[in-house]
C-alpha cells in the first residue's frame, strides 16, 4: 500500500505539471474591433489575454473617441501601445496585470514605441527581465523569447534600466533607433550574495563561518552514477570516496577529518531547510570495514542501496552549500559536527510561463583488460607446465581443466601424447574475453521536464524526472522516477506560504553475495570458454548413520558465470515522499514568525536472492541441480541435505516515518545614515521524530517466480527425526558443523529517536565593517533513556568578521578589493545512534536438543555512555583582487573531539570481550584554499578557472584497542596513540632469498638469509607507511567560452595516501601460499618471478616456492599471528610489505563538456552538450589498472569492488 502511495503522488505531480502548458499558449494576441470605445477594447484584451486589468474608471469613461482595432498575433504591449496613442494614459504589465494610469503631465508630450531584446552575454535570450524607463513608473517585462516594447516620450533623454536576477543591471541611453539589443552579463556577486543555511538566510557580508557554495549548472554531469561523483573536488572541505563504479553505489564523505569512529562520519544533509534522513536504521560507514561471515549480504545489499542523495533530481536544485566550521553548522546542534550539507531545489519566479526539457543518452564501452595485470591463456598454461615441471604440489589434483586436467589424463594414459599437445594448443588459442563475455555496450537515459510560472503573488516549480541506467556489466541496472512540486503564495504583504512536496522511487538490480563480474574477469583463468561449467568447491557434506556404520559423501559442484547471473540476484526498491511547509506571518517590516512543519517517509525493500539451480544454493544442498546420486543418497536427501528443496531468500524491509516541526521568531532591522547598523536574531524550538520498522531475515526453500513462494520445512529436529526412523529403519543422522541451526531468521526492527531542540542567534554589524554572531543550541536526545545527566547537551558558538576594505585607512587599489578576515569557535557534541546505554538482548532459534527458546544478550548496559565532545576553531580570510576577477579564500581549523563512543576490550569475566565506553580521542587541524580566477572576459572569451585545495591531519590522542593484531596494523585500523586515524604499517621488504628467491624481511632475517631470533615488541618488525585515506584533496575546474560554444573541465585530485598492491598470488585462509586452481588466473608479474640464483638482482617477485615457510617459530612473541592457526607465513608477509605498498596520488578527470547554445527565434532556446565522464586518471605506474579510489587495505584478495567506467553522453536541452 505505501508504494501504492508513492506512484500515486508522482501521478498527481505530473498530471498538476501537464495541466500547466497550457498557459504557455497566452503569449500573443488577436483582436478585430470596428468603431469600439476605449473601454470596450480593453474589455476585450482582458478577455482574450486572461490578464487583469486595473485602471480608474473614471480614466476611461471620459475619452470620447472611438477606435478601429485589427492585429493579428501580435505581442500586447503592441497593441496597447497603438489604443493609447494620443491618449493621458500610460500602461505597464507586472506579474500579469495590465496597470492603466493617468499621465501626469500637461501638456501631453508625443509618444513613441521602441523595441528590443534582453540577452545574456552568450546570446542567449532572457524572458521576464523587467524594463524600466528611469525617473518614471512606466515600465514593462520581456516575454519568453527576451522581447520587450516600451512607450518613451518623444525628444527627451530618456534611459532604460534593464535588470535580471543573477545578471547586473544595466543603464542604456535611447537614442533614434527603434530597436535595441541590451546585453546583460552575469553578476557572480548577486547570485552568491546569500548564504542558506536550513534556518537561516544570511548575507554573505555578514557570515562569521566557513562555507563554500556551489550551483547546480556547474556540477551537472551526465552519466555520473550518483550526485557525490558529480560534486567531487566541487566544494572546498568536502572529501570524497567513490569505493564503486556500481550502479546504484554511493560515495564515502567526510568534512574536515574523522570526528566519530562507531558513528556516522559523514555530513548531515538537509534539503529546503528540512534534514534529509536515511531510509534504512543503520551506519554504513565505520572504521572498522572489516566483514563477518553475516556482514557480507550486507555488503552486497549496500553496494546499491543508495543513500539520502540518492532521489534528489540534479536538475531540481539550485544551490549545494557545505557548512563547516562550529559557527555554520552550531545551528544544527548535535547533528552537525560532521558538517552540514545543505540543498536548495529551484523555486517558482513571477514570470510568463516556461519549460524546460532536457535529455541525456550516456553509452557505456565494454570494459577490458587494457593495463589489466592478468595472463592470457597462453601464459597461464605455461605456468601451470612450468610449476608441475618443477615438482609445485597442485592444490587440487586431478583437476577436470585446463593444462592441468589434460597433463592428468595423459599420465594415466587416457589420452595420448598428440592428443596431449592438440588439447594444450587448443587452451592456449582460447584466452576467452571475459569482459567481453560479462559485459555490454550499455546505453542509459535521462529525462527532465520542469514548469515555472507565477503571478498574482503566486509561483510554482514543479518537475518530473525518468532514467534509467545501465551499467557496462550485465545484471546491473537502475531506474529512477522522481517528481517535485514547489509552490509559494503571498496571499498579502503579511503572509507567505512556501510548500514542497518531493517523491521518488527507485528500482535498482545487483549482484548476489560473492558475485562480481570484473573481480571474476580479472582473477578467472581465460583457457576457460564462457558456455564451460567447471568444479569450484566442494559441497556440503551429507553424511548418516546405517545401523551404526558412518556413511558420507561429498559432491564436487560445477559453476558457470553466467548461469550464476541468472539464477541469482539482489534486487532493491527504495520509495520516499517528503512534504514541508513554512507558513510565514510578517508582524513588522522587521520582525516575523515562521511555522515549518514536514513530514517524510521512505520505504526500502531488498532482496538477495539464489534459486536451487545457482552454484550457491548447491553447496548448500549438496549436489549440482538434479544432479545423479546413489539411490539411497537420493532417498534421504530430505532429511540429511540442510536444503533440499528450493533456493535461498535473504531480505530486508525497512519504513521510516520522520515527523519535523519548528516554529521560529526572526528579527532584522538596519538604521543609521553616516554608521550603519545591523541587528539580526533568531530564537526557535524544534521538535523531530524518526520511527523504524522493519524486518530482516532469511527463508529457506525459496521458489522465485511470479508469487516467490516458499517451500520452508517447519518440522522440528525431533518430529523430523522420529518421521524418518520410521520410514528408514536404522538410519540416523549426524549433526554437521557446517549446517546452520535454522533455516527461518528474522529479526524485527523498531527504533524510535526522539529530539527536542531549542535554539537562537543574535548577530550584530557595525558600519559594514565589523560583525559578531553568537549561535546557541541545545539538543535532548532519547538516546540516553533515564538518564537525565547526559539527555540534554547545550551547543554554543561564536564567530566574528572584520572587512577591512572598509576601513578608511585601507589603501584605494584597483588591483585590491576587499579583505575580510573570520574568526570562529565553538563547542559541539554528536550522539552514536546505533549505540544504547541500556543492555540489547534478541531472541534466539530454539535450542535443537531441548527444543527451549532462550535470550541471547547482544550488548552489555552502559549507563554512563554520554555525547561525544567536539571542541573547535577556525581563522579564515578572503581577499578579492583584480576588480574582483580574482577571488581567494583561505581557513586554517582546529577540532578536539572527546569522549568518542569506541569498542573497548574488558576482561572476559563480563561475559563480553568488548563493550562501547566513551574513551576515544582525536585531535584534528587542516587549512583550505580556494581561489577563483577570470583571467578575461570579453564579449566573445572569457576564461574562469576554480581551484580547491583541503589538507587535513587528525592523529588520535587516545587509543581504543588494547592489543592490536597484525591485520589492524596492515589494515589500517590499529589506532594508537600518536598515529593517524587512518595509518598503517608494513613488513619491511630487504629482497629475495639467493638460495631460493623466498622474500626477505628486516629484523627477522639477517642480509645474509640466516634467520635470528631476537626481542621486542610487534613495532620493531613493522615500519610506518603514512595514512590510507587522503591528507590533501580538491579540485581544478575551469570553463572557455567562445561566443555560444563552452568548453568546461572538472578534475579531483587525492594525495598524500598509499594502497597495496593486488596480491601477487592469493593466500589460503590460513595464511600459507596457495598455488592457483587450473580455473584461477594468475598476475602478469609471475612472468618476472625469481627462478634461479642471481635472479635477485634483477626482480623482487619472489619464486614460487615448493612449501611456504611458518616463520613464527623465529619471533619472540605470537603477536604476529594470523588466523587461528597461531602461524605467520612468509608469502602473505611479502603481500603486506613495503614492496607492495603504492602511492595512491592521484588526479582523475571527472569530466570533459562541450556545449552549444542557441535559439530559434519566438520557439526556444537549445542547448546542445557533449560529455565524458572519467575520461582518464593520472597515478602510479604500478597500479595497472587498479583504481586508487576503489582500492581496499585487504592485501590477500583482488579488490572485491567494481571500478569507475568511462562514459560518453550527448545532452540536448529545449527551454520554451
Amino acid at each position: 500500500m505505501v508504494m501504492d502511495a508513492r506512484k500515486f503522488i508522482l501521478l498527481i505531480i505530473f498530471v498538476v505539471l501537464l495541466g500547466t502548458s497550457r498557459e504557455i499558449l497566452a503569449q500573443k494576441i488577436s483582436i478585430h474591433m470596428n468603431n469600439a470605445t476605449l473601454e470596450e477594447v480593453l474589455k476585450k484584451i482582458k478577455k482574450k489575454t486572461k490578464y487583469d486589468m486595473m485602471y480608474q474608471m473614471k480614466d476611461v469613461k471620459e475619452i470620447d473617441n472611438r477606435q478601429s482595432v485589427h492585429f493579428d498575433e501580435t505581442e500586447l504591449q503592441e497593441v496597447l501601445a497603438f489604443c493609447l496613442q494620443g491618449l493621458p494614459l500610460d500602461f505597464y504589465i507586472y506579474n500579469q496585470t495590465i496597470i492603466i494610469t493617468k499621465k501626469n503631465t500637461i501638456p501631453i508630450p508625443t509618444m513613441r514605441t521602441i523595441k528590443g531584446v534582453i540577452q545574456d552575454e552568450n546570446g542567449i535570450t532572457l524572458p521576464s527581465a523587467t524594463i524600466l524607463v528611469k525617473g518614471s513608473n512606466r515600465g514593462t517585462i520581456s516575454d519568453k523569447n527576451g522581447q520587450f516594447s516600451i512607450r518613451i516620450p518623444e525628444g527627451e533623454n530618456t534611459i532604460l534600466i534593464t535588470s535580471y536576477v543573477g545578471k547586473k543591471t544595466c543603464h542604456t541611453t535611447v537614442t533614434q533607433e527603434d530597436s535595441y539589443t541590451i546585453t546583460l552579463p552575469t553578476d557572480v556577486s548577486e547570485v552568491e550574495d546569500v548564504i542558506v543555511n536550513g534556518y537561516q538566510i544570511i548575507a554573505k557580508n555578514e557570515m562569521t563561518g566557513a562555507t563554500s557554495t556551489v550551483n547546480a549548472q556547474d556540477i551537472r554531469t551526465p552519466g555520473a552514477t550518483s550526485l557525490e561523483a558529480a560534486f567531487q573536488g566541487a566544494l572546498n572541505g568536502l572529501d570524497i570516496m567513490i569505493p564503486s563504479g556500481n550502479i546504484g553505489a554511493t560515495g564515502r564523505m567526510k568534512v574536515r577529518g574523522t570526528s566519530t569512529i562507531i558513528g556516522n562520519p559523514e555530513p548531515l544533509i538537509v534539503v529546503d531547510g528540512i534534514i534529509r534522513e536515511n531510509i534504512w536504521p543503520f551506519d554504513r560507514n565505520t572504521l572498522y570495514d572489516l566483514l563477518n561471515e553475516n556482514d557480507l549480504s550486507n555488503s552486497a545489499r549496500s553496494s546499491i542501496m543508495g543513500n539520502n542523495l540518492s532521489g534528489i533530481n540534479v536538475d531540481d536544485i539550485a544551490s549545494i552549500t557545505l557548512l563547516k566550521d562550529v559557527s555554520a553548522t552550531a545551528i544544527y546542534g548535535i547533528r552537525a559536527s560532521n558538517g552540514v550539507l545543505v540543498i536548495t531545489t529551484k523555486q517558482g519566479r513571477p514570470h510568463q510561463p516556461s519549460v524546460r526539457f532536457r535529455s541525456d543518452i550516456t553509452f557505456s564501452p565494454v570494459p577490458s583488460y587494457r593495463n589489466a595485470k592478468v595472463m592470457n591463456s597462453a601464459q597461464r598454461v605455461k605456468l601451470s607446465q612450468e610449476m608441475i615441471e618443477a615438482g609445485i604440489p597442485l592444490p587440487r589434483f586431478p583437476e577436470e581443466i585446463g593444462y592441468e586436467a589434460a597433463y592428468s589424463k595423459m599420465i594415466n594414459k587416457e589420452i595420448s601424447y598428440a592428443e596431449f599437445n592438440e588439447e594444450i594448443t587448443r587452451l592456449e588459442k582460447t584466452n576467452t574475453n571475459w569482459f567481453k563475455a560479462l559485459g555490454r555496450t550499455a546505453i542509459s537515459q535521462n529525462y527532465h521536464v520542469s514548469f515555472n510560472s507565477g503571478k498574482d503573488g503566486m509561483a510554482y516549480y514543479s518537475s518530473f524526472g525518468y532514467r534509467k541506467e545501465n551499467s557496462a556489466y550485465v545484471g546491473n541496472n537502475r531506474e529512477t522516477f522522481t517528481g517535485m512540486l514547489n509552490f509559494n503564495y503571498n496571499s498579502s504583504p503579511k503572509f507567505k506560504i512556501v510548500v514542497n512536496l518531493s517523491g521518488y522511487h527507485i528500482t535498482t538490480s545487483g549482484y548476489y553475495t560473492g558475485i562480481n563480474p570484473e573481480q571474476y574477469a580479472l582473477t578467472t583463468s581465460r583457457t576457460i570458454t564462457s558456455d564451460q561449467f567447471y568444479t569450484k568447491g566442494k559441497a556440503t557434506t551429507l553424511s548418516y548413520r546405517k545401523n551404526g556404520t558412518y556413511k558420507s559423501v561429498r559432491n564436487s559442484v560445477h559453476f558457470n558465470m553466467l548461469h550464476e547471473l541468472q539464477h541469482t540476484g539482489n534486487d532493491n526498491k527504495t520509495s520516499e515522499v517528503n512534504l514541508n511547509a513554512q507558513l510565514t506571518w510578517n508582524l513588522l517590516p522587521y520582525l516575523n514568525i515562521t511555522f515549518t512543519p514536514a513530514y517524510s517517509q521512505g520505504t526500502n525493500d531488498s532482496q538477495l536472492w539464489a534459486d536451487a539451480q545457482s552454484w550457491n544454493v548447491a553447496q548448500l544442498r549438496g549436489s549440482d541441480y538434479n544432479a545423479t546420486l546413489p539411490e539411497e543418497i537420493q532417498r534421504l536427501m530430505e532429511y540429511i541435505s540442510p536444503l533440499p528443496t528450493g533456493g535461498i531468500l535473504d531480505y530486508t524491509r525497512n519504513t521510516r516515518r520522520s515527523l519535523t516541526v519548528k516554529g521560529q521568531i526572526n528579527f532584522r532591522k538596519t538604521w543609521g545614515e553616516e554608521i550603519f547598523h545591523s541587528v539580526t536574531a533568531t530564537l526557535g524550538i524544534e521538535t523531530r521524530k524518526n520511527k523504524y520498522d522493519g524486518k530482516q531475515g532469511v527463508e529457506w526453500g525459496y521458489v522465485k517466480g511470479e508469487r516467490n513462494s516458499l517451500l520452508h520445512d517447519y518440522r522440528s529436529p525431533a518430529d523430523k527425526f522420529q518421521q524418518m526412523q520410521e520410514q528408514f529403519p536404522g538410519i540416523t543422522l549426524v549433526e554437521s558443523s557446517d549446517r546452520p541451526s535454522s533455516k527461518h531468521d528474522m529479526t524485527l526492527v523498531d527504533r524510535i529517536e526522539n529530539t527536542f531542540s531549542e535554539y537562537g542567534t543574535i548577530g550584530y554589524t557595525y558600519d559594514g565593517r565589523y560583525t559578531i554572531c553568537i549561535n546557541v543550541r541545545n539538543d535532548a536526545s532519547n538516546r540516553f533513556g533515564e538518564h537525565t545527566n547526559n539527555r540534554f547537551y547545550p551547543v554554543w558558538s561564536t564567530g566574528i568578521r572584520w572587512d577591512i576594505h572598509q576601513e578608511k585607512w585601507f589603501p584605494n587599489k584597483s588591483w585590491l578589493n576587499a579583505t575580510i578576515l573570520r574568526i570562529s569557535h565553538g563547542k559541539q557534541g554528536n550522539v552514536v545512534a546505533n549505540v544504547s546505554p541500556q543492555a540489547l538482548v534478541s531472541h534466539v532459534p530454539s535450542d535443537p536438543i531441548t527444543n527451549e527458546n532462550y535470550l541471547q544478550l547482544e550488548q552489555l548496559p552502559n549507563p554512563d555512555l554520554k555525547w561525544e565532545k567536539t571542541l573547535s576553531w577556525n581563522i579564515g580570510l578572503d581577499l578579492s583582487l583584480l576588480e574582483n576577477n580574482l577571488e581567494i579564500s583561505f581557513d586554517y581549523y582546529k577540532k578536539e573531539t572527546s569522549d568518542i563512543v569506541v569498542e573497548k576490550e574488558i576482561p572476559i569475566e563480563n561475559g563480553f570481550r568488548k563493550m562501547y565506553i566513551n574513551s576515544g580521542a582525536i585531535n584534528s587541524e587542516g587549512y583550505e584554499l580556494q581561489i577563483k580566477f577570470t583571467p578575461f572576459s570579453t564579449r566573445n572569451w572569457s576564461w574562469n578557472i576554480n581551484f580547491t585545495a583541503a589538507y587535513m591531519k587528525d592523529i588520535l590522542k587516545r587509543s581504543y584497542t588494547d592489543e592490536p593484531s597484525i591485520e589492524h596494523f596492515t589494515n589500517g585500523n590499529a589506532a594508537l596513540d600518536g598515529f593517524s586515524v587512518s595509518g598503517f604499517w608494513s613488513i619491511p621488504f630487504i629482497g629475495l632469498s639467493p638460495k631460493n628467491g623466498a622474500p626477505l624481511f628486516a629484523i627477522m632475517d639477517q642480509i645474509g638469509g640466516e634467520m635470528q631470533k631476537v626481542s621486542g615488541s610487534l613495532l620493531d618488525y613493522l615500519v610506518y607507511n603514512g595514512d590510507s585515506e587522503p591528507r590533501i584533496s580538491g579540485g581544478i575546474s575551469t570553463t572557455i567560452r567562445y561566443k555560444r560554444f563552452s568548453l568546461n573541465t572538472m578534475f579531483n585530485y587525492q594525495l598524500g595516501h598509499y594502497k597495496r598492491l593486488n596480491p601477487f598470488i592469493t593466500s589460503s585462509n590460513n595464511g600459507m601460499l596457495s598455488i592457483p586452481n587450473a580455473d584461477v588466473n594468475a598476475s602478469t608479474e609471475l612472468l618476472s618471478r625469481w627462478q634461479q640464483p642471481g635472479d635477485e638482482r634483477r626482480t623482487n617477485i619472489p619464486a614460487l616456492s615448493v612449501q611456504d615457510e611458518d616463520v613464527s617459530q623465529y619471533l619472540p612473541d605470537n603477536s604476529l599471528s594470523q588466523g587461528n592457526y597461531n602461524a605467520v607465513y612468509r608469502y602473505s608477509l611479502y603481500n603486506q610489505s613495503t614492496e607492495r605498498t603504492v602511492s595512491a596520488n592521484h588526479l582523475r578527470c571527472n569530466r570533459i563538456s562541450l556545449n552549444y547554445q542557441t535559439k530559434i527565434p519566438r520557439v526556444a532556446e537549445i542547448n546542445l552538450g557533449i560529455t565524458v565522464t572519467n575520461p582518464f586518471i593520472i597515478k602510479d605506474r604500478r597500479l595497472g589498472d587498479q583504481d586508487p579510489e576503489v582500492m581496499t587495505m585487504n592485501a590477500d584478495s583482488y579488490t572485491p569492488t567494481m571500478k569507475r567506467q568511462k562514459n560518453y553522453s550527448i545532452s540536448a536541452e529545449f527551454i520554451f
